[in-house]
């Protein structure tokens, strides 16, 4: 009984963790994905060094990461993350823009509009409307009647900036105040 409610009381904590995290992610808009990237890379490097000596498997044992996973978190400084729908889909309207030397694409009605890029990239799980607010929420592009226009880039270049100043604060504050904890 009483171990049930310790595990209980770890959960509850683990998950209020969570919460700070997810908050400062999203306040800061860096993604789910790349967050967990570099958790896992950090899991697996932290369980290498409790024990030198560990095999892939009881790497991927003691974290629960499958062990095809471990030994290119072991190896490499770098994470690889697939874009996102929504970048996909601004990637392409970047290289349309670019490719018809224009800052604008058209919303819909037209075989390389907004709404088939999104289509392209993003099916049936996001819609156009919704991928276009994340680009203008990200400072990227604004709605100007039936044309999408990229905006300049200097307002997404400071929010990044000021995003990036952030995350190093909480970072900081968090390293700091579980310092003597682990």
């Amino acid at each position: 009984m009483k171990n049930i409610q310790i595990v209980k009381e770890l959960s509850q904590s683990v998950s209020q963790l969570a919460e700070v995290m997810a908050q400062a992610t999203l306040q800061n808009d860096f993604s789910y994905k790349e967050f967990v990237e570099f958790y896992k890379m950090h899991m697996v490097r932290l369980a290498k060094q409790e024990k030198k000596k560990s095999t892939v498997v009881e790497i991927s044992a003691r974290t629960g990461i499958d062990r095809r996973f471990i030994g290119p978190y072991l190896s490499s400084d770098q994470i690889s993350v697939k874009p996102s729908k929504v970048v996909k889909v601004f990637q392409d309207v970047l290289a349309y823009c670019k490719r018809n030397d224009t800052k604008k694409i058209l919303k819909n009605d037209d075989s390389e509009s907004f709404e088939a890029l999104c289509q392209k990239h993003a099916n049936g799980s996001l819609t156009p409307k919704a991928i276009y607010t994340e680009l203008w929420r990200l400072g990227l592009m604004k709605d100007v009647g039936t044309h999408y226009k990229l905006k300049k880039s200097k307002v997404s270049e400071k929010k990044v900036a000021k995003a990036s100043k952030r995350m190093a604060q909480i970072s900081d504050a968090i390293g700091e105040s579980v310092e003597g904890l682990l």
